[in-house]
């Protein structure tokens, strides 16, 4: 014998049904295609750009590059997926189940991890926005990650020995990416 459902217990909503009520409340056709990209969007791990995902889309169901880019703003109208703008780029994370969280961006390798800190969400929700109601908030750290740090360093040891410096494209970025630190590091210093 089976045991009943407590009373007011819900099963939490599926991706499938969230993205269904939402095209029903809208009006909007309930295709394949919408579903097998919401597949591989709520499966992926990170941050994609449109042509990325449609790299991982089975190759038993083709979509359009234009299929790809409405149905991600329609899983991002619908709360299912975050949109990043980075650099020009529009880049594309799961968001069913993920908690709220802000990223890290390393300004060497672009590489970008998730944080989650509860400061930010406690300061965030300290700001006064009259005539604005907010719905989240996201965070970019940029910076350089320890990685990037070792290759400033390298890279930094390597132009010292040298007076004039024969150095590839990779080590010319690095150097400006350290000459900008540096200009950050006494910006800091006078406004302190």
């Amino acid at each position: 014998m089976k045991k009943a459902k407590k009373e007011g217990s819900q099963k939490a909503e599926s991706p499938h049904d969230i993205l269904t009520r939402f095209m029903t409340e809208q009006g909007m056709r309930k295709t394949p295609e919408r579903y097998a990209i919401l597949e591989v969007v709520t499966k992926m791990k990170g941050h994609h750009s449109a042509d990325e995902i449609l790299t991982m889309m089975p190759d038993t169901f083709p979509v359009s590059r234009a299929t790809i880019y409405s149905t991600l703003a329609l899983l991002v109208d619908c709360g299912l997926a975050y949109s990043h703008n980075m650099d020009g780029a529009t880049l594309y994370e799961n968001a069913y189940r993920r908690p709220t969280h802000h990223h890290y961006i390393c300004t060497g390798c672009q590489k970008i991890w998730d944080l989650q800190d509860i400061s930010i969400e406690q300061a965030a929700s300290k700001v006064k926005t009259p005539r604005f109601k907010k719905l989240r908030c996201n965070t970019y750290i940029y910076g350089i990650c320890n990685i990037c740090q070792a290759k400033l360093a390298r890279l930094k040891k390597k132009m010292e020995k040298q007076k004039d410096p024969d150095i590839t494209r990779e080590e010319k970025r690095f150097a400006r990416i350290n000459e900008e630190l540096a200009k950050v590091a006494d910006w800091f210093k006078q406004n302190d």
